[in-house]
């Protein structure tokens, strides 16, 4: 199967794009810079579109130079998430994907959604939100989320896309840039592993945290289901503060010099990931600790024996 990864560069995309190689498909992928770093040893197994999808016709020409039947979008932009910036790359470039799937007749679309989409746990009464909850993004870049469903939605019902949108947690991991939004997603782990003194901000917020690796298998796992009956499925839910998130690292590196600070605001209710597992089988392969160990052995930490 012939499969296009926009965004297959990146953080996520490049995992994404390891899965399929390794599952033996023909990859290609579309990225403005055409930097491979992040693909490590499938670089070469690996076809490399130079476009934007910000341009139609760079993703067509992707389409149809490699006979492409199915496609996967992780675009984003990176802050500042300006209402413009925004609009130009995660909005008008999702459009983009999904006229170019309709036009060119893409058996199945995969696309990462957000919970950057869902509000504060007040709006909720404090309880858990599946996907049919009311969304109240606080930032531009979650109104790309809302407006991508929708629109993913309206292609599904007027031109019968098969569109299935993936919504990953706040994802941590190997490869995670440093790009003024929580930072301390890199610094904690790099600085611990290097024996750098750490310091972690707000750490009593609490995020529904997902593993780089976890959420591209949630995303191809988009790709192997047979029927979906909705059009979008959260794919994580398992919410850590920042403070337990150090307390895993300390377990692995029992010298990290770890200052957390207390207070931090939660800005995203807890989720509720159940309807993935009951419908479609869905079964998680990292847990957050798990992802904190795999992160760690990726930097080089030689684990403390048992684990």
């Amino acid at each position: 199967m012939s499969y296009l990864v926009i965004g297959g560069t990146g953080f996520i995309g490049s995992r994404l794009v390891r899965i399929l190689v390794e599952d033996g498909h023909d990859v290609t992928v579309l990225s403005p810079s055409g930097n491979t770093s992040k693909l490590g040893d499938v670089a070469s197994r690996v076809r490399v579109e130079k476009g934007s999808v910000g341009e139609l016709p760079d993703i067509l020409h992707a389409i149809k130079r490699n006979s492409v039947r199915r496609m996967a979008y992780l675009a984003a932009e990176s802050p500042p998430w300006t209402p413009m910036n925004v609009t130009k790359t995660m909005m008008i470039g999702f459009l983009n994907v999904l006229e170019a799937s309709r036009i060119m007749d893409i058996e199945r679309l995969v696309w990462a959604s957000s919970y950057a989409q869902i509000g504060p746990p007040e709006l909720y009464g404090g309880r858990k939100v599946d996907e049919d909850a009311p969304v109240r993004p606080m930032s531009p870049h979650g109104v790309s989320y809302v407006a991508n469903e929708f629109a993913a939605n309206f292609y599904a019902e007027n031109y019968g896309l098969d569109v299935l949108g993936m919504r990953l947690g706040l994802v941590f991991g190997h490869g995670r840039n440093r790009s003024g939004f929580m930072d301390v997603l890199v610094d904690l782990f790099e600085g611990a592993a290097s024996g750098r003194p750490v310091r972690v901000p707000d750490g009593d917020s609490v995020w529904v945290l997902q593993y780089v690796k976890e959420s591209a298998n949630a995303m191809a796992f988009g790709f192997n289901v047979k029927n979906h009956s909705r059009r979008v499925y959260n794919t994580c839910d398992e919410a850590v503060s920042l403070r337990q998130l150090a307390e895993y690292v300390r377990e692995f590196i029992p010298s990290a010099r770890i200052e957390v600070e207390p207070g931090g605001r939660t800005i995203r209710a807890p989720v509720d990931a159940n309807r993935i597992r009951e419908e479609l089988g869905y079964r998680e392969a990292y847990s957050v600790r798990d992802g904190v160990r795999d992160y760690l052995r990726e930097l080089g930490v030689k684990m403390p024996e048992g684990q």
